[in-house]
């Protein structure tokens, strides 16, 4: 989503006793521009169809076969003639040999890989040896997040063949013991344990591990000793759940990732973030009660402001205002006169509660980047209080939303500073003028425009951090009263020439 502001005036273990299947994928072969490449059905968004996703899924799970049990396994990466192979280490628990079914039916002998350090995580590393050309996919380094469909495969027990199950991640959890970590709605089998979890977009993002509605509910249970409340356990039996890629890439040895050529993992910032205290820590809480997360099906995010709220017995019906473009996604390049894509929309509350938006809730104001949306709870939230007067130059101002950073939409809560119209389009031009040092500018809000060209509400500038994702949230005065909405930013964006990453080192926005 853009990232823009407006100026407020008129969003169980899973194993079966014994194998006996000698199937094969069921998955229709996808147009292939190599042995391993499938091209996306969907080439715009680099999204792939389900029949596509099930015959990925089909080329990386292997069936597990030992002496008295079973399961899956994901095809994880190939070092020239071997092949590594992740599955759960209940699925080969105690098996005192471990044979390997490909998808062309052959069987292969494997070993497990030792000093892979998944002592505390239901995982294990086995590998193989063929002359066989297999086609591992690339792997994801990073946390999926609640707006990723999935698609789940692996070996039934009961059917005694390769299934699959498409679904949606609807929870992802602090790490529960032994790793678990993503919910998602997939309805996965006995004997899918081991098996790939693919996203959309064709990466692998974890694999299979414990179905929906087990017996017992001791696997509830976070690693720090910990449990979730009655209410979160009952929510998360409707879930089955799997081990993030992610997870593997932290706890697997890094000879051994580099060795099979996969990513090392993402270095974890040791600096926490600052806690705000006394009157600012006050402001930013207050905020975060009325502030909302709007997430679409594009994996795309933006923020939201609950404005108002009407009861109807136990029910609660809330208003959400927001910017348009959070809710009327376009594809890059299109103008306003383009209708919005068909993407479905779910506000997050900072009790972390979802809510669907009903499409007949939206409503745009003509010629303003602003939009109002509905949805409906028996939580009592807390309402924003709107200001009735306009800021004045000079007014320190605080802006607070949910950045889409990588997969994460953390929130976010900086100062700022507002200027006039005219001193801060001076500002801007001044900045976009000299030469950066490194990197390039980044100018997908259409700069360089004149005083009078400023549109759609926008009014004033102010200078804060702020990222994409953080469009439709509030912007407030010194008091909490939401002054503005923001929408619309501008950023010289630098990127380092060894490591490639990108970072921010201005920033105008528009209110």
């Amino acid at each position: 989503m853009n990232n823009k502001i407006i100026l407020i005036s008129s969003i169980l273990l899973l194993q079966f006793p014994t194998f006996a299947v000698e199937s094969t994928s069921k998955a229709q072969t996808a147009p292939q521009t190599s042995k391993c490449e499938i091209v996306p059905e969907n080439k715009d968004d680099q999204i792939y169809s389900e029949k596509q996703l099930e015959t990925i899924a089909s080329r990386i799970t292997v069936k597990v076969i030992g002496d008295n049990n079973g399961g899956s396994g994901t095809l994880l990466a190939q070092k020239g003639n071997t092949y590594s192979v992740l599955t759960n280490s209940h699925v080969v628990r105690g098996l005192n040999s471990i044979k390997l079914k490909t998808v062309d039916g052959k069987t292969h002998t494997a070993q497990i890989v030792p000093n892979a350090k998944f002592e505390k995580f239901d995982l294990a590393l086995l590998q193989f040896q063929t002359n066989e050309i297999y086609c591992p996919i690339k792997v994801a380094d990073f946390l999926p997040d609640t707006t990723m469909s999935v698609t789940a495969g692996g070996f039934s027990g009961e059917k005694g063949e390769m299934v699959f199950s498409h679904g949606k991640i609807q929870q992802i959890s602090q790490p529960l013991k032994e790793g678990y970590q993503i919910g998602y709605t997939s309805n996965i089998e006995q004997g899918m344990s081991g098996g790939a979890i693919i996203h959309s977009s064709g990466m692998l993002v974890g694999i299979n591990g414990r179905g929906a509605y087990p017996i017992l509910n001791s696997g509830y249970v976070y690693q720090n000793g910990s449990r979730p409340s009655e209410s979160e356990i009952q929510e998360m039996r409707k879930l089955s759940w799997g081990i993030p890629i992610s997870t593997v890439l932290a706890e697997v040895n890094a000879d051994i990732l580099t060795a099979y050529g996969l990513p090392l993992p993402k270095a974890i910032a040791s600096v926490p973030e600052p806690q705000l205290t006394g009157w600012l820590g006050d402001l930013e809480r207050k905020a975060k009660q009325f502030t909302v997360r709007i997430d679409s099906t594009s994996t795309d995010n933006g923020s939201g402001v609950i404005i108002a709220k009407n009861k109807n017995g136990n029910i609660y019906t809330y208003t959400v205002l927001t910017a348009a473009h959070v809710v009327c996604e376009r594809n890059k390049g299109d103008n306003a006169t383009e209708p919005c894509r068909d993407k479905n929309y779910e506000i997050v509350t900072h009790d972390g509660n979802k809510y669907s938006v009903d499409k007949s809730t939206i409503i745009r104001e003509e010629g303003v980047d602003l939009t109002v949306v509905k949805f409906v709870s028996q939580q009592n939230y807390e309402v924003a209080t709107l200001a009735n007067y306009n800021p004045n130059d000079g007014d320190y101002i605080f802006t607070a939303g949910f950045p889409k950073l990588e997969n994460n939409a953390p929130w976010r809560f900086t100062m700022g500073k507002i200027f006039s119209k005219e001193q801060g389009l001076f500002s801007r031009k001044s900045i976009f003028n000299k030469e950066p040092e490194i990197g390039n500018i980044n100018n997908s809000s259409g700069l360089f425009q004149n005083v009078s060209s400023l549109t759609k509400g926008y009014e004033l500038i102010y200078s804060s951090i702020t990222s994409g994702g953080m469009s439709g949230g509030p912007v407030l005065d010194s008091e909490g009263r939401v002054i503005g909405i923001h929408g619309q930013s501008e950023a010289e964006q630098a990127q380092d020439e060894k490591t490639k990453d990108c970072f921010i080192k201005s920033r105008k926005n528009l209110i």
